[in-house]
C-alpha cells in the first residue's frame, strides 16, 4: 500500500520518484505471481534452485516471458532489500537470469493513414463529429504525450505554441501532480493542433483555468480511457483499418507515442532530444 510500504517511504525520503500506479503494478505482481509460491517460506531457506523452479513454473501456465521476468525483478528487488536490512548475507536470486523473450511492439500507421485520419473534412464521418475525440487523439499524435498527461491538462496549461506538462492522471489515484519522468516540461504543438484545441475550448462549457480539457462527465474527471480506446478504434475502421487488422499490428492509443518518436527519428532529430519532448 503505498502510504504504508515502508520501502516505498524510505525511496521517497531519499528524492527517488516512485507513481503510485507503478506501486500497484509491482504489489500485483508480489500478489498473483509471488505470495502464492512464497508465503510459507521462510526467507533464509529460499535457494537459487527454488527459485529457478518458480521461474519456470510461471513460465508453464502461460504468462509472457516479459510478465515472469517483471515478476522476478520484483522478487530481486525484495530480496535485495533484505540482505542491505540485514536479514540476508545474499540474495539467492543474484545469479537467476531473466527468460528470453521480446515482447510485441507497439504499431504505427502510416503516414497516409494518419492523414486520412486526421483530414479537416472527416471529422463528422470518421469521428461522428466528436471534435473532443478527434483533438485528443491529434495531440497524442503530434507530440508522443502520454494519455494520463494529456488526461490531466487544464486550460492554463495551453498557449498556442506549446502545451505544459506538469501532471498526470490515473484512474485510481486521481491527478498527480508531476509528470511521469519527474520533470515539467513545455511541449511544442503545430499551428493545426493548436487550432483545434482553441476550437474546443471555445465549445466547452468549462472556461475556468483550472479545469481540464479533456473532461468526461463533469469539470473534474477527464475521459474514460475505455471510451478513449473505443472513439479511436471506430476511427480506425472507418478507414479501413479493422480490429483484426488493429490486432495483428498491435495498434492502440499509446502508437500514437511511438509514431511520435518514429516520426522524430525519421528527421533526423537526436534521441537526447526526443527524450526530453517526449519525457
Amino acid at each position: 500500500l503505498w502510504d504504508k510500504c515502508s520501502y516505498i517511504q524510505g525511496r521517497l525520503a531519499r528524492g527517488a520518484r516512485i507513481h503510485p500506479s507503478y506501486a500497484d503494478a509491482q504489489r500485483s505482481y508480489l500478489i498473483h505471481h509471488i505470495l502464492p509460491y512464497f508465503k510459507d517460506i521462510k526467507l533464509t531457506k529460499i535457494t537459487p534452485a527454488f527459485i529457478e523452479r518458480w521461474l519456470f513454473r510461471l513460465k508453464d501456465t502461460h504468462l509472457s516471458a516479459t510478465t515472469v521476468n517483471h515478476c522476478l525483478t520484483v522478487l530481486k528487488l525484495m530480496l535485495n532489500e533484505a540482505v542491505r536490512l540485514g536479514y540476508l548475507n545474499r540474495s539467492p536470486a543474484e545469479g537467476i537470469k531473466q527468460l528470453s523473450g521480446t515482447p510485441k511492439e507497439k504499431g504505427i500507421l502510416t503516414g497516409q493513414e494518419v492523414r486520412r485520419l486526421f483530414d479537416d473534412n472527416v471529422i463528422n464521418d470518421i469521428w461522428d463529429g466528436n471534435l473532443k475525440h478527434y483533438t485528443l487523439n491529434l495531440l497524442a499524435a503530434s507530440t508522443g504525450i502520454r494519455m494520463g498527461a494529456l488526461l490531466a491538462l487544464r486550460l492554463q496549461s495551453l498557449s498556442p505554441a506549446c502545451i505544459v506538462i506538469n501532471r498526470a492522471w490515473t484512474r485510481k489515484h486521481g491527478f498527480n501532480n508531476e509528470a511521469k519522468g519527474g520533470s515539467n516540461r513545455a511541449v511544442p504543438i503545430p499551428s493545426k493542433t493548436s487550432k483545434y484545441l482553441y476550437m474546443l475550448i471555445s465549445d466547452s462549457p468549462y472556461r475556468d483555468p483550472e479545469d481540464i480539457i479533456f473532461y468526461g462527465k463533469d469539470r473534474y474527471t477527464p475521459i474514460d480511457n475505455k471510451i478513449i480506446s473505443t472513439k479511436l478504434y471506430k476511427a480506425l475502421d472507418g478507414i479501413g483499418i479493422t480490429r483484426t487488422d488493429r490486432e495483428d499490428r498491435n495498434i492502440t492509443f499509446h502508437s500514437w507515442r511511438s509514431f511520435f518518436n518514429t516520426i522524430l527519428r525519421a528527421g533526423g532529430i537526436p534521441d537526447s532530444k526526443i527524450q526530453k519532448v517526449t519525457g
